[in-house]
Parts: C-alpha cells; structure tokens; sequence
C-alpha cells in the first residue's frame, strides 16, 4: 500500500485496521503462549529475545522477569553451533536430540528455525524443544490458559519486529487448534501443506478431515487417546501414521493440551504435528541392525564349537576307516557316519556365510547403469533414476545384492502383481547419537523395491534378513543371498530396510552413501596362495596349538603317523614357553585363529617380536577376519576352514612347508 493511500483513509478506518492487527496479534500471541513446545527466540548473539512457558520450564528459566543468562549454561555447545550455523546459511536444522545427565536424564529433541524481521534486520533463531523423557507432557501445568496467560510475560509482537504469526509460520511444524464439540479444525499454521500436502483452508473447510488424515490402521487408537487427553485435561502425546494427499504414508507426533474459557471449561484442544517419519525409519533400521548383530554372534559362536566336534568326529571317522579291511561289514556304517556329519559341514558353511564379511572393498560407482540393466534383466518395471549419482558401493557386487533382493520380492508377490523399482535422493538430517547407528547424517541414494502383498510372508520387523538357513528346498537359496546382500551393503556403510508400502504393499529399500568425484579403481587383487608341493616324506618339526583336546589329539597323531615330529600346547601362553624351551628349530606352526586370552594373530606377532622364524597354517572353524577370507595373509602362512579332512591337512601342511619364503 502506497503512503499517498494511506493519507486518503478516515480516522476511524485506521482505528478500525489497527484494532484488527491488535486483535491477530494476540491471537497468535496466545497460540504462541499455549502450545505445548517450548519456543526460544535467540539474537545473532544468542541472547534470548523471546521464551514462552513451556522453555522457560524446560531450560530451568525464571517464571517471569530478565532473560539474560548464558546461553552455555543452559544448552551443550554443540547445539549453539548448530544455531550459529543455521543463522549463518538460513538452513533449518531439525530433530537434534539432547542427552541430559545423571540423575534426570531428560531427553530433549530440538528443532532450528531461521526467521527475519519485516525491516530486514538480521536474522534471528527459532528453537523448538520438546520434552521426550517426562511422560510426553512438557507443558503441563505450565503452559498458561487462556485466562492465565498474562500471568507469564511474553514479549510484545513487535519485539525485534518479528511477529508471532510470523514466529509460527517459521516453526518445522504444524500448529493448530481445534473446536472440542465439533472436533473441526479452527486454525492451522502454514507449514501444513508442506506436512501432509493438503493446504490450511482444507484442514479448516473439511469438517471429518480431523480424523480422516490418520491412517485407518490407528485411527481408533488415536481417537481413544484424544478422548483421554481432554478428559484428563492435560498435556499429553502420541505418535501415528497419517495419510498425505499423494497416498504416502507419514508418522507424526502430536503433542496437545486442552484450553480452557475463563470459567475453567473446556473449549479448545492446540496442538503441534511434528514429522518423524525419518527419526522412525532410523530407529527401525536400528532395531533391525540389532537384531541381525545378536544372530551374527550367535551363529558365529554355533559354527566355530560345531566345526570343533564335526572336526573330531570326521578325523576320527576317517581314521578308523582306513583301518577297517576292505571286506568288513562295519565300513558302511562309518561311511554313514562320514555322510551325516559331511550335512552338518554344510549347514555350519550356511553360517559362516552369514557372519562373514564378504564385501568387496568399496569404491566410487555410477548407480544407474546398475540398477537399469539389473531392472532389464529380471522384466521388472523402471519408474525413474538419478542419471550421473555416484554412490559408495562395489561395482561387481552390486548386481547380486539387487537380484537377491527383487528374487526376495518376487516370493511376496500377489498373481499379476508387479515389481517396481525407482531410484530417489534422500537426506539424512538426523542424528541417532549411538556408535553403531547404520544411516548416519548426510546424502544417500534410495534404491526402491515395492510390489502389492500377495501369497508371501512379509518379515517387516527385519526378520527377512536373518534367514540365512536353507529352505526345505536345497535348490531355493534366496534367503541366504538376501542375508548375505544385507552384509555387503552394511559394510559399505548402507543399508537394508523393509517396510509397509501404499495400499497395503510392501518395499524394500537400499541406502547407498552419495559420493563425488569419478568412479573408483577395482579392488585390489587377490593374492594367490602357493600351490601344493608333491608329496613326500615329512622331517620337519610342527607345532599344534589347538584348545580343543580332541582336536589337538587327532592332528598330532595324524602328522606323526606321517614322518613329522609334533609338538602340541592348549593355548597361546604354553606354545611361547614351548618355543623358548625347545632346542632345535620349529618348521611350521598351527594354530587355531580364535583361542581363549590369546589368538592366532596375537601369537604369530608375538614369536616374530622374539625372532623366531616359522611357516603358520591358521586353522578355524570361525573368524571375522576379512582378510583370510580373501587370502590376503602375510608370504608363509595359509589358512584351512574347519572341518577339514585329514587328506587336506596333509597336502596343506606340505605346500606351506615346500612353498617358496
């Protein structure tokens, strides 16, 4: 509006204008006062301009009177650098949990906004801090009421010339409030169409939208906890699912209090929508990564005892079939003995399979030519990709983690349905503050599997990835070439999730870490393993380390019936005093990798700081160990995958001996 305008209007319509700012203005001044968040405005300084109740609570601030205290005394300097670089950029920084210590240990979510003032000052921080450790209701009984409200000072609108309409407005969050008796949407802040895609006029203007946004699945229990909630009348909080305008299924947290007229009855509910769906899909994958850590450990422990029986169960087996005259009748039954315990073996190498990190080292890859030829390949439908997006991964195991993850996908899949598979960028802004967290902040590739639910069984607690078993059909592997593609991916520092879909579908996605700069070297090549020697006659000494008595037994009785002088100690400890004591010269040493107190690779280290120059045969039934896997072992050591037959052994033994230093 032109001043010249301006001066043409009466007196009075002025007055009437400025009655109407006044009056919005304390409308959104008591919004402001009443949401259950708390609300802190801070300076470039970081001196705090404006706190309703709920901050002032939360940060331990007076009730009323001076807000000068030192911002470091109240927050961890790691939150203010976080608003100083906010500040800076103008880039919101959401969902920033806040650890409190001992004894209280308050949890506090905080959540920077940047806002400027209608003369263009410089820009201020808005933090919106939510309480989630005390019972979800931070602003009980302090947030003021209606009539309460001028009982804690809040600054005038005009305080630095931001107003609180424009203070809401900025908020990463829906505002609202909403009419007890016909449960219809009074007033929404603007952010709502950036939350759930549907503009403010249509939550206001549509009277059933209060519970048509939530997804159905939850809608009586979200309808049971609005009921307690203001027959409690107090501050209180849950999470759903809601239903955004393009079918996309989004979780909210909504922390609410009943507001009261100046006679103490209920009239309003206000409330704050908060999305969470990305703090859900970390704590999900989360869970998940858990889950498969504690099978990984268990089945890790399962296949190093069981290769330590089948071990002794097939070298003895073997030895005493060699004994028995060819005529004898007992020759089968050890064979059926061999046979069971040869079932066994394999199952155990379904095991190692899953706790071994078999990940090719990671490099720079160009994701899309992937993923087209993969999706070309296997008939299944191409939406869309991210043409040049370079992505941490493994050029030539990329490919099968994709087809074991859409041949996992085809077995969920209804009559005529169809698999669709999308590449998207997606942005990590949240932090789980834990070591083992798998997306941590920052730029990601999301490989999208989805397909309507059909005849198969969807494990979206995560299970899908721990059925590294065999089916009944020995042919059907896709469940270990799933788990096995979960591995990979995790070591490249991604991940694997499974999750509920639109239309009661279901997806898989795959988070590969979004890198710059031209597409990497190969991994490096495989060291080759020196080739068995012929056979002859063994003079050398041979130490055997083994803790497992039955072993150790069979391997020293085995190698001296074949030339070889066999020393023998239960554990690290004993094989170095051994070692000092013994007068001669040790050819060749073998030794368990895992032992009690002392393993392989400790106990090598050790006799090499002594001087003491041997050839090592490692031997295990399980190692986490990549590099043995890939035989990259220093010149003069090998490694044998318990059980292993008494043959093998031997022809080891004498390649390592005859092998080249």
């Amino acid at each position: 509006m032109e001043r010249a305008d301006l001066e043409q209007w009466r007196p009075k319509d002025v007055a009437r204008l400025l009655a109407l700012v006044e009056t919005q203005r304390r409308y959104f001044q008591e919004i402001v006062a009443s949401i259950p968040v708390g609300l802190l405005v801070l300076s470039p300084d970081l001196e705090i301009i404006l706190a309703n109740a709920a901050a002032r609570k939360l940060l331990g601030l007076a009730d009323s009177g001076s807000l000068r205290v030192r911002m470091d005394t109240i927050l961890p300097g790691w939150v203010l650098e976080r608003v100083g670089q906010a500040l800076k950029s103008g880039t919101p920084q959401t969902n920033l949990v806040v650890e409190g210590e001992a004894p209280s240990r308050r949890r506090l979510r905080i959540g920077i906004s940047v806002v400027r003032s209608w003369e263009e000052a410089e820009p201020e921080a808005v933090l919106a801090i939510e309480d989630l450790s005390a019972g979800l209701a931070m602003g009980q009984a302090a947030a003021p009421s209606a009539s309460r409200a001028g009982q804690v000072p809040v600054p005038s609108a005009a305080v630095r010339g931001i107003a609180a309409s424009e203070l809401v407005d900025n908020l990463e969050a829906v505002v609202w409030a909403v009419e007890l008796g016909s449960m219809r949407f009074l007033f929404v802040s603007q952010h709502a169409e950036e939350l759930l895609g549907f503009p403010a006029d249509f939550w206001i203007n549509n009277p059933s939208f209060w519970a048509d946004r939530v997804h159905p699945a939850d809608r009586e229990r979200v309808t049971r906890f609005y009921q307690r909630a203001i027959e409690q009348r107090q501050a209180n909080a849950c999470e759903f699912r809601a239903m955004a305008a393009d079918g996309r299924v989004v979780w909210l947290r909504e922390t609410v209090r009943v507001a009261m007229d100046s006679e103490g009855r209920p009239v309003l509910l206000a409330g704050i929508s908060v999305d969470v769906t990305e703090r859900r899909l970390l704590e999900q994958h989360m869970v998940q990564a858990e889950r498969i850590e504690a099978v990984t450990k268990l089945a890790s422990r399962m296949a190093h005892d069981l290769n330590n029986m089948l071990m002794i169960l097939t070298g003895y087996s073997e030895e005493l079939l060699s004994g028995l005259p060819p005529a004898s009748p007992l020759r089968a039954e050890v064979q059926e003995i061999l046979t069971a315990a040869e079932r066994i073996s394999g199952l155990t190498a379904h095991l190692l399979a899953f706790t071994r990190k078999q990940a090719a080292a990671a490099e720079t890859i160009e994701l899309e030519p992937v993923v087209s030829a993969v999706a070309e390949r296997l008939g299944v439908e191409w939406k869309g990709s991210l043409r040049g997006d370079r992505v941490r991964a493994n050029a030539g195991q990329m490919e099968p983690v994709l087809t074991a993850v859409i041949e996992a996908a085809r077995k969920m899949l209804q009559p005529q349905g169809r698999i669709t598979v999308e590449i998207s960028s997606v942005e990590i802004r949240e932090e789980l503050q834990r070591a083992q967290a798998p997306l941590r902040r920052g730029e990601y590739a999301a490989i999208t599997i989805a397909g309507p639910n059909g005849r198969g069984e969807v494990h979206l607690n995560g299970g899908s990835f721990e059925r590294f078993l065999p089916e009944k059909d020995p042919a059907d592997d896709t469940a270990a070439r799933l788990a096995q593609a979960y591995g990979m991916v995790r070591q490249w520092g991604g991940d694997i999730g499974v999750a509920n879909g639109a239309a009661d579908g279901w997806l898989y996605r795959i988070f590969l870490e979004r890198v710059a700069g031209p597409p990497g070297a190969p991994a490096p090549p495989r060291v080759e393993e020196a080739g068995p020697a012929p056979a002859g006659p063994g003079l050398e000494t041979v130490l055997v380390v083994e803790d497992e008595n039955g072993i150790r037994s069979l391997v020293r009785k085995f190698l001296s019936k074949h030339g070889f002088e066999v020393l023998e100690a239960a554990n690290g400890e004993q094989a170095l005093a051994l070692v000092r004591e013994f007068p001669r010269r040790i050819d060749l040493l073998i030794t368990d990798m895992m032992m009690p107190q002392m393993g392989g690779r400790e106990l090598v280290d050790r006799l090499h700081q002594q001087g003491r120059d041997m050839k090592i045969l490692y031997i295990s039934g399980y190692t986490d160990d990549a590099s043995v896997y890939a035989a990259e072992l220093p010149p003069g050591s090998a490694f044998l995958q318990k059980p292993f037959t008494l043959n093998s052994l031997l022809e080891k033994v004498r390649a390592v001996l005859n092998a080249r230093s």
